[in-house]
């Protein structure tokens, strides 16, 4: 490996011979700036992690290389992108990213622009610790870092190197599923950069930089609904922007360039898996949130700028009106309902135009498909001083020009890049009767730019280039679907500059990390919610009192070292014999139905219970399956009576982020809080009385079965099971849109739970001491 010229050379050098790999002639351009290094096969290109080398503009992006040369005009650097040791349109930062990017689409070859359009949903490095990447000398070492092949896990492809797998796939853009050292990960990003420098000089390509997509980095902060949670007690959203900031530094110092999130639904059916993972069903706060998160991620409301990281908000328009709950990932929760008029724009909608007022950058489309028969209401959306029709059936949303075409481009105006799971296997809802072929071609015409592109059968790159053979995908459909993506780099400086500075980066998240995990605490602690508190069982004050702590799920092997630790450290006694204790400290941990399956969802504390099967087109079957939520109620019970015996207090936990049926649990309890997979330490602080609980249910915990009853109803000749409660709206205003009858019967006369104490658990709700 060759270094071509110093450092202190490089800043002033206007002449140089042309270097890199795979070139036959050596232009000389006046302007033109060599390449720091050569390499002279791949066996060189992988013996060494080169370091960096970076141009700062004076009022322009920092141009970063490593292979490849750059170009000097009238005292400003360019990347020299294509190697021709010319500025092309593609590599001025001064023209605007429209330009360059369309530009840029147009010097790709076929095989750049097919694979522009193919993400792959999991590659990380091999290890995320510093020793475990490095040799006896402390280098980094290729083989070290790159799995040779992709997906979840690590395991290796057999006779297959990983610079080979690189090659075979041609991919450029990635989800990282793990979050690794700081080291790590700008090793694993500049390493990709090196070897596309080497691809595209190899290949007389033009040099496509990576694009990292991942999940907000974990750093202490509860589930979603647990931010929103501590947001609704707040009564703003402002701790979110500022913890979307520091995690926005973190990840640009990781070479993270966008996210695969957030998932801004409505949790508007109690059933639906994906709750958890939402903002809760408050739609007016689920916009402030998304609002904010935009703000953070994308450094202000302004779209890509410098220093953004693209955010993908999903899933458009709303998967949480989902029928009976059943989730889109599998073909059984295809359907989406909107059985209350205009509940999509009064509630499904709202955070995703909060989204794109804020100038979110990126969109991604739920898999689902919306039903238009009997049960569906009108659906009208006024913006910007007009009114529209927006109920539009057929085809799921990625495959349905009506929601892309129409409702997100046309009458929401979003520019930005759509990207699109829909091709995944099980996710391709409302295309069945097409191929395979088909469908690859629908998601282009459809709009989509990008996405996970994977089938059971068949090479989906294959597919695309045999579009272009038969003219019913044109390279112009390919370009215009490269330019959304190409842009949002142009506009990062990504492109300009993929390449991270190690002592850059490691000071940048040596400083973030201990704010941002301060503040995850903080909103710890303001998530917890005092849902009951008879008799001021709360706070546990009085440190001789004895504990007793046991852990309920669904494999019955809840870990609770945590929580003991952390009441023992605030001066607790905690016991093994629960008939010595005077306190009974109970935490339940249910668990939903996962994403895909065809077995109605149950809410209720129970276990092995008898629930129905449903078929591919959402459709009872004849068959059931056994379903267990949570484990050993029976002794949960068993231990509050012995406590209450003996003239102690019982305190629950039930982890809220799903809007469960608490008649097995809260009649049993003195206190009861809700969590979202909370840190022990913060529990602690609100249990004990260090801190007073803020927080505020995100969802309306259900009354009991009968409130979310199926009705078989004959519809224009079709038997479906329906909802005694919209499957469309808010836990909050359910109420408002069931009948008389089915309240009559409720045990609280509302959808929503009422506890013992009197106390309605809708969302919004929460006590203090």
């Amino acid at each position: 490996m060759k270094r071509n010229v110093s450092l202190l050379l490089l800043a002033t050098m206007l002449l140089s011979l042309a270097t890199g790999c795979g070139t036959t002639e050596n232009k000389q351009t006046a302007n033109y700036i060599a390449a720091p290094y050569t390499v002279g096969d791949e066996s060189e290109l992988t013996s060494e992690f080169l370091t960096p080398v970076f141009y700062e503009n004076e009022n322009g992006p920092t141009i970063g290389v490593t292979l490849l040369g750059v170009i000097e005009e009238d005292g400003k650097y360019f990347r020299d992108l294509d190697n021709d040791h010319e500025l092309d349109d593609f590599e001025d930062w001064r023209l605007d990213a429209q330009t360059r990017a369309e530009a840029l689409a147009k010097a790709m070859s076929v095989n750049q622009l097919t694979h522009t359009l193919f993400n792959v949903m999991a590659y990380s490095p091999l290890h995320t610790s510093k020793d475990d990447v490095v040799d006896e000398n402390g280098k980094p070492v290729w083989t070290k870092m790159y799995p040779s092949s992709l997906g979840w896990g690590v395991e290796e492809t057999p006779d297959v190197t990983n610079i080979e797998m690189l090659n075979q796939e041609g991919f450029r853009t990635f989800v990282l599923r793990s979050n690794p050292e700081t080291e790590v990960a700008v090793w694993f990003n500049n390493g990709l950069e090196q070897y596309s420098e080497y691809a595209a000089i190899n290949g007389n390509e033009v040099a496509l930089p990576f694009f990292c997509y991942t999940n907000p980095i974990k750093h202490g902060l509860p589930n979603s609904e647990g931010v929103t949670a501590a947001a609704l007690g707040a009564g703003n959203a402002d701790k979110v922007l500022e913890d979307a900031q520091y995690d926005r530094v973190v990840m640009l110092a990781k070479g993270v360039d966008g996210i695969y999130g957030p998932q801004v639904d409505i949790a508007s059916d109690p059933r639906w898996s994906r709750n958890a993972s939402t903002y809760g069903e408050r739609e007016d706060m689920s916009a402030e949130i998304a609002r904010n998160l935009v703000l953070g991620y994308q450094n202000g409301d302004k779209g890509m700028v410098p220093g953004s990281v693209l955010l993908t908000i999903k899933h458009f328009p709303g998967d949480g009106s989902s029928y009976n709950g059943f989730e889109s990932h599998a073909e059984t929760g295809r359907y989406r309902v909107y059985s209350v008029e205009n509940s999509l724009a009064d509630y499904q909608l709202k955070p995703f135009i909060a989204a794109f007022e804020a100038g979110v950058a990126g969109v991604m489309p739920g898999y689902s498909q919306p039903i238009v028969d009997a049960r569906v209401a009108p659906q009208k959306l006024e913006y910007n001083g007009k009114t529209y029709d927006i109920l539009y059936g057929g085809r799921g949303n990625a495959f349905n020009d009506g929601i892309l075409q129409g409702l997100l481009r046309g009458v929401l105006g979003f520019d930005g890049l759509i990207n699109s799971d829909s091709l995944n296997p099980g996710c391709q809802q409302g295309v069945e009767d097409l191929t395979n072929y088909e469908r690859i071609v629908s998601f282009v015409k459809s709009g989509n730019d990008c996405g996970v592109i994977s089938f059971e059968e068949g090479n989906p790159v294959e597919y695309l280039e045999a579009a272009l053979d038969k003219n019913e995908l044109t390279r112009e459909d390919l370009e215009s679907s490269a330019v959304n993506r190409l842009k949002v780099q142009m506009q990062s400086g990504n492109l300009d500059n993929p390449y991270r500075n190690m002592e850059d980066s490691i000071a940048a998240v040596n400083d973030v990390t201990p704010k941002a995990q301060a503040l995850a605490e903080d909103i710890n602690l303001g998530s917890v919610v005092l849902m009951k508190n008879s008799e001021n069982t709360l706070p546990m004050k009085d440190t001789s009192k004895k504990v007793y702590v046991h852990g309920f799920n669904k494999k019955d092997d809840a870990k609770m070292e945590g929580m003991v630790t952390a009441l023992e450290t605030a001066g607790f006694t905690v016991v093994e014999d629960y008939a010595k204790a005077d306190i009974a400290y109970l935490r339940v941990t249910p668990t939903i139905e996962g994403p895909g399956s065809s077995n109605l969802a149950v809410l209720d504390l129970v276990a092995d219970v008898e629930t129905p099967i449903y078929d591919n087109n959402a459709k009872r079957t004849a068959e059931t399956a056994i379903v267990t939520t949570v484990a050993g109620m029976g002794e949960f019970q068993k231990i509050a009576d012995a406590v209450h015996a003996n003239g102690g207090k019982v305190v629950g936990e039930i982890n809220a982020s799903n809007p469960w049926i608490l008649t097995e649990m809260e009649p049993f309890c003195d206190a009861l809080i809700g969590t979202f997979v909370n840190t022990d330490e913060s529990i602690a602080k609100v249990v004990t009385g260090e801190h007073n609980p803020t927080g505020k249910l995100p969802l309306t915990m259900v009354a009991d079965k009968s409130v979310i009853a199926l009705v078989e109803t004959d519809l224009d000749g079709e038997i479906w099971d329906v909802c005694v409660s919209p499957n469309d709206v808010p836990g909050y205003v359910k109420d408002q849109h069931m009948s008389a009858e089915v309240l009559a019967n409720s045990p609280s006369g509302s959808y929503a739970y009422k506890d013992a104490a009197g106390n309605l658990y809708v969302s919004g709700f929460g006590l203090s001491y």
